[in-house]
């Protein structure tokens, strides 16, 4: 079996014109593959999220980050929870200590 490959790679979308102004979208694309093609457990994966636009006037140009909010809450959701859990382990071996005596 092979082990799987990541790819991480920035791809810039195609501009886009309006008025004055250009947009230039970028997109972070996550590639995942593994297996050999010819013995049938060949596997792709790909994702893509929008990072960045490029915003081209006249003026000058503007670099707009464009942030992934629902990673960034699921990451503090999974924090919290595992901090409870290490809270609830601690508080049940103290009270099976507190029993004993």
């Amino acid at each position: 079996m092979q082990i799987p490959v990541q790819k991480i790679r920035v791809v810039a979308g195609t501009p886009i014109v309006v008025g004055e102004r250009r947009l230039l979208p970028s997109v972070l694309v996550t590639t995942v593959e593994g297996g050999k093609a010819g013995e049938g457990g060949f596997f792709r994966f790909v994702k893509a999220r929008p990072v960045s636009l490029v915003v081209q006037e006249p003026e000058g140009a503007r670099w707009l980050e464009i942030p992934n909010v629902t990673a960034n809450t699921l990451s503090q959701m999974a924090a919290a929870g595992a901090a409870i859990a290490l809270v609830s382990v601690l508080l049940m071996g103290l009270f099976h200590l507190m029993r004993k005596r």
